[in-house]
């Protein structure tokens, strides 16, 4: 019996959490390029959201069966029928043809070519690699990093230039830790559903050791990045500093003191992790 489909469905069909979270590291990248908020930014940030958008759309079409299969993403709009596959795949269609268009539109032409290098990166490669190897993620992280390049170009920027190419190693270091605890969490499941998992390689302790590993590198490249944004020592500093070292204290904690790991708040932590450095960061631009 087929649900009555729902914005929410919708939402869900383009992982607004994350397509939303895609479109600020872009803006993030363009105001630490030109060092103030720029309302120019508006309109790529805009074909960024819908290219992001669709290649969530899409990604779900390709993996609806294997999604149907795992207890934590059947409830997924295709899986669980809210949305039927033929209009899940016209909707990720519509969404990356308007995400073209307005970036056409708005002529970032580097910004666009970048953008459609992405989708055939993540919904290419990095989604048959999911079937074929657990390390998937290593070169799937990429897709992560590409908007921060998109939204450097959008705001005039040279994408070889050592900022950008820092902030878009950092996002690659969280992304590997971030979906390897998913898979630390969930291996059964993908299991299952027939995906490769890193617990058939490493034992429960290694897995908790390269997590920690990545997470430190991606903290690392943070505090190198404050260097290379302003070289002075300031409160804004001080905090990405303070995050740092909570942050691996708390893993840390969950890891190897913890008698159970509460995922639910390590997901939360390296999450806000990301997401807060790299607004500090852009308030850092902003106020040099």
């Amino acid at each position: 019996m087929r649900k009555t489909f729902t914005i929410r469905s919708l939402f869900q069909l383009v992982r607004l959490k994350v397509s939303l979270a895609v479109t600020f590291s872009a803006i993030a990248a363009g105001v630490i390029c030109i060092g103030h908020v720029d309302y120019s930014l508006l309109f790529p940030a805009l074909g960024i959201f819908l290219l992001a958008g669709g290649a969530s759309a899409l990604n779900q079409f390709q993996e609806r069966i294997f999604d149907s299969r795992m207890e934590r993403t059947k409830s997924r709009p295709l899986p669980s029928g809210m949305i039927s596959p033929r209009n899940g795949l016209l909707w990720s269609l519509w969404l990356l043809g308007s995400g073209i268009i307005v970036l056409v539109l708005s002529g970032k032409w580097i910004c666009l070519l970048l953008g459609i290098f992405n989708i055939l990166w993540y919904n290419g490669l990095y989604t048959w690699l999911k079937t074929k190897t657990a390390f998937a993620v290593v070169p799937g992280a990429f897709t992560g990093a590409i908007p921060v390049f998109m939204g450097w170009s959008a705001a005039g920027g040279n994408i070889f230039d050592r900022i950008p190419v820092f902030i878009a190693v950092f996002i690659i270091l969280w992304q590997i830790p971030h979906f390897w605890l998913l898979m630390l969490k969930y291996g059964d499941e993908y299991r299952n559903a027939g995906y490769p998992v890193l617990s058939d390689l490493f034992s429960l302790s290694q897995m908790k050791r390269i997590i920690v590993f990545w997470l430190l590198a991606a903290s690392m490249v943070s505090l190198l990045l404050l260097t290379t944004i302003d070289p002075h020592l300031g409160f804004i500093d001080i905090t990405v500093i303070v995050l740092n070292i909570s942050l691996l204290i708390l893993v840390i904690f969950q890891f190897f003191i913890s008698r159970m790991i509460r995922f639910k708040i390590l997901f939360a932590s390296v999450n806000f992790f990301m997401l807060v450095v790299l607004l500090l960061f852009t308030l850092e631009r902003i106020i040099t």
